[in-house]
């Protein structure tokens, strides 16, 4: 029997796993962290009135693993719905908050015969004056909903995600741990071995031969071995202590990795004892020009619960400081765009959650984006070392949308296909 590793219990690790273990594989997952999910981290209880998503939460379209895995395992979700409304100073905009030059840079972008990054691209056609607020609008769409760093962003890439309709959005009413849950007892119940808080620091290895030194003082053994950590960990520095040491080394694949980007994100989550935002026009999502630009109610559910988003640039001058001070720009940013005092909403708050992805242990941020080197870095990336030394994960999936739970257990199901055919 071929015995493998997988380094990594999020929902490509799991996923892998389950589909190497339908196959006979024997097959032992290393998790650093002291729970299985990875960036999926559904809280509950904790003074919230229903699980909340620190971590992933949106089902981005009518996505065939995903949705198919759901109801495999019997798991409920359902449809959200809600308007997008601009808000600022307590009153709502007419317009959707995207410069009214939209269309003419999406018509721009499409007609690239060559990729450059977004700052490139602004920079080249749309320089003039006029398209300062374009210009703007473009950068924070960028940051705020693709974790992108603009500078290096690829333009190409952004306009395939920014075209392309979604026919579906969806929440899965327990949250995405249940999905966790699901494969989590799908692999042990198929002789999966899970080891958790054991941090992996190296890999030596020779073809169809994987040793594996971790921090909580053992030594796995395999004939192969499946990295599904995040970006963060494969753009370590030496002498950082998420650091993975390989010997030999392999500066091909660690380098490519540095190609691919990787965005930090702050997710707040908040319930009220009432509805602080008093809509009475179906809003689900409210976009200011605040510090924390992007709140979500649970709509169709009706509850005080608000989720606020700060993602790209707007993390920079948040993500070193404490929860504390989070907070308190948090309830500043929703006062200011509703017109409420912070002790106001102080006095109204029953609960609440930052999750600031940036200080997250063998995390360190959010998902992935496209930079004008990562078609071919992924390439890279998905071929295996030897046959022996395999990555995996949302960073490296193909399709669309990419930085999705689909992307991650659709990485991880193709990997451990690969994986097979080398047996």
């Amino acid at each position: 029997m071929n015995n493998v590793l997988i380094i990594g219990g999020g929902a490509s690790g799991l996923m892998a796993a389950l589909e190497l273990l339908k196959h006979g594989m024997q097959v032992t997952i290393i998790e650093a962290a002291n729970r299985l999910g990875g960036r999926i981290c559904t809280i509950k209880g904790n003074g919230f009135s229903q699980p909340v998503e620190a971590g992933a939460e949106f089902i981005h379209g009518d996505l065939p693993l995903t949705l198919s895995l759901l109801n495999e395992a019997g798991i409920k979700y359902h449809s959200i719905n809600g308007k997008m409304v601009h808000v600022e100073k307590g009153k709502r905009k007419k317009e959707s908050g995207l410069d009214h030059h939209w269309n003419e840079l999406m018509q721009q972008m499409a007609a690239l015969n060559h990729d450059m990054t977004l700052d490139d691209f602004l920079h080249t056609f749309f320089a003039d004056d006029k398209y300062a607020t374009l210009r703007a609008s473009a950068k924070s769409f960028a940051g705020g909903f693709d974790l992108a760093d603009t500078s290096t962003a690829s333009t190409q890439s952004l306009y395939n995600e920014w075209s392309e309709g979604m026919e579906g959005q969806y929440r899965i009413n327990g949250g995405y741990e249940e999905l966790i849950q699901y494969l989590k007892t799908q692999c042990i119940q198929r002789g999966c071995t899970i080891n958790t808080e054991c941090c992996v620091k190296k890999i030596n290895w020779q073809k169809n031969e994987v040793n594996v030194l971790t921090m909580c003082s053992r030594i796995f053994k395999a004939d192969k071995i499946i990295l599904t950590v995040p970006l963060s960990i494969l753009h370590a520095a030496p002498e950082s202590k998420n650091y993975i040491t390989f010997e030999p080394a392999i500066p091909g694949h660690i380098s490519a990795a540095g190609n691919i980007g990787f965005g930090n994100v702050i997710k707040i989550i908040l319930e009220f004892n009432s509805d602080i935002t008093k809509d009475k026009n179906a809003a689900g999502f409210f976009l200011t020009d605040e510090a924390i630009p992007t709140w979500w109610n649970q709509l169709p559910v009706n509850n005080t619960i608000l989720t606020g988003w700060a993602g790209g640039e707007k993390v920079t001058s948040l993500k070193d400081n404490t929860d504390e001070y989070i907070l308190g720009i948090a309830l500043q940013s929703l006062g200011n765009a509703f017109q409420i005092s912070v002790d106001d909403l102080s006095s109204q708050l029953k609960a609440y959650k930052i999750a600031n992805w940036y200080k997250e242990p063998c995390i360190h941020g959010g998902y992935s984006f496209n930079t004008i080197k990562s078609t071919e870095a992924k390439k890279i990336l998905r071929r295996p070392v030897n046959d022996t030394i395999f990555f995996s994960g949302e960073a490296l999936y193909e399709g669309s949308p990419g930085g999705t739970v689909e992307a991650a257990l659709q990485s991880g199901k193709k990997t451990a296909e690969l994986l097979l055919k080398t047996l």
